[in-house]
């Protein structure tokens, strides 16, 4: 089973604005009439719970979402980006990969879609740019880049019981007697590799069971693939925990387990267990069961014996299990959110900074400008001065010292101050 992915997610970038003036028959002066930009796609990851592995992503790891469509004149406005949305099975985990550091992105432990990376804003058409001393505006803005990031996703499955012990435990054979999977069974450790899910039935009411592979000791440092089994038994409510009874010491079997759950997410510890005594069909282990059971009830243990192999004892365990899984606490599915991260449309401020003898300008409203003028143009680079006054970038170069002759760096384009 697939339950770990990588990919990458571009959102739309924005359309551009459009620069026009009215050209019509009888009307003298026409005034610009340029339309926005629209706005790129939005990427979303959402739910489904039809899927239970990451597998379509293995060979789908790159998604794109539209751009917005270019402004037109008389005032057309760009149609928006249509967003894009993935898949994936509820009870995936959304990480943001930077740097080789991972930040956390989202839980989608529902349907509801979470955005992931958000589309640019489109830029504005050169009727925007109209004031009252500025009637001609010959500027309009490129569109805003969609946010491009890499994802990294890590599916815990999520399930109302979780069967967890050591291999060869009779997980399998359980899972296989209790509901309709048909998980595969031999009598070697880890014939089971991939966690399966069933759904159980008993007393006209149902649950979910998965097995979760087997652990053993050293789980929680990764050793037999322990951190991909641990993943997924910190969405089970209640653990059965398997016991082989014909182990020498199923006592410190039981031990042994539930340090490497403590040691993984002390959480998983102290999640409510069943200790089931396995294998009773066997004349050793029946004889042995008073001793098993009165070692581990000794810890404060709910012990339960079963043969998984012949059904023996099953349905009473089934029957607990659906009593303490009915007695939980039912947890609010929470869906963490994280806000994208690109500036929003009309932000206001900028920086400036000085590199090897040239002052660098980052006003990202003004650089939207640059890629359609035409800086040939006289008005074009008066209103480019303009809109740098109004930001209040003209002041802040002459407080830190600007002179006449000093390169200044405003986006990719270099410039002269005079």
């Amino acid at each position: 089973m697939i339950d770990i992915a990588k990919i990458s997610v571009k959102a739309g970038n924005g359309g551009n604005g459009c620069i026009s003036f009215r050209r019509e028959k009888f009307v003298p002066k026409g005034g610009p009439d340029g339309g926005d930009g629209g706005n790129g796609g939005n990427v979303y990851l959402w739910g489904d719970s039809s899927l239970n592995t990451l597998l379509h992503l293995k060979y789908h790891s790159t998604w794109r979402a539209k751009r917005g469509n270019h402004g037109g004149g008389k005032k057309k406005r760009g149609a928006n980006g249509d967003d894009t949305k993935i898949p994936v099975p509820i009870g995936t985990v959304v990480w943001r990969l930077s740097n080789d550091e991972k930040e956390f992105a989202a839980d989608l432990t529902s349907s509801e879609p979470v955005l992931v990376a958000r589309g640019g804003a489109g830029g504005f058409g050169n009727k925007r740019f109209v004031s009252s001393v500025h009637k001609e505006p010959v500027l309009a803005q490129s569109g805003e880049e969609g946010e491009d990031v890499i994802l990294l996703l890590e599916l815990k499955l999520l399930a109302d019981v979780g069967l967890i012990g050591q291999p060869n435990a009779g997980k399998s054979t359980l899972l296989s007697a209790s509901s309709a999977a048909r998980p595969k069974i031999a009598p070697y450790a880890f014939t089971t590799i991939d966690p399966a899910l069933g759904v159980v039935i008993t007393r006209d009411r149902s649950f979910v069971m998965m097995e979760i592979p087997g652990l053993v000791e050293g789980a929680h440092r990764g050793v037999g693939l322990g951190h991909e089994f641990l993943r997924h038994a910190e969405r089970s409510r209640l653990f059965l925990h398997i016991l082989d009874g014909v182990s020498e010491d199923p006592l410190r079997d039981w031990l042994r387990v539930n340090n490497e759950l403590t040691s993984f997410n002390e959480s998983l510890g102290n999640k409510p267990q069943i200790v089931v005594v396995n294998k009773v069909d066997i004349t050793e282990v029946r004889e042995r069961l008073p001793e098993i059971k009165s070692s581990l009830e000794a810890q404060g243990a709910l012990v339960f014996a079963i043969s998984a192999a012949t059904g023996e004892g099953i349905d009473a365990l089934l029957g607990k299990t659906l009593e303490m899984v009915n007695a939980l606490p039912v947890e609010e599915p929470k869906v963490e959110r994280r806000e994208a991260t690109l500036a929003p449309r009309g932000e206001q401020s900028f920086k400036i900074s000085q590199q090897n003898g040239t002052y660098v300008i980052r006003a990202p409203k003004v650089e939207r400008l640059l890629p359609m003028a035409n800086l040939k143009d006289w008005r074009a680079q008066g209103q480019i001065w303009r809109e740098l006054q109004r930001l209040g970038v003209v002041r802040a170069l002459e407080e830190e010292g600007v002179q006449p002759g000093d390169r200044v760096l405003l986006g990719k384009v270099e410039l002269e101050w005079f």
